[in-house]
């Protein structure tokens, strides 16, 4: 039997079957983004839910603002509750 896969939007990692898991270690808040924007991005795009719980030295405001660049109609994602 063939699994779905889904796009996980990480060049590198490529498609996952659902409930997959990977870790990331990083240095900076741009290698954090830099795997996480592409990430939510694909699963927002492939109409999932998405839940992002921001840390140091990432702020919440600073998520969603490279979200919203990143993501076209990032607000109707944000408004519909998908992230």
């Amino acid at each position: 039997m063939s699994e779905k896969l889904r796009r996980s939007g990480i060049d590198i990692i490529g498609d996952l079957p659902w409930g997959a898991h990977f870790c990331q270690f990083y240095r900076t808040k741009d290698d954090l983004t830099e795997v996480l924007i592409p990430y939510f991005k694909a699963g927002l795009e492939s109409n999932e839910l998405c839940l992002w719980i921001t840390a140091y030295p990432l702020r919440a405001e600073e998520a969603e603002e490279a979200l919203r660049k990143a993501v076209p109609d990032f607000d109707v994602y944000l408004k519909n509750g998908q992230i």
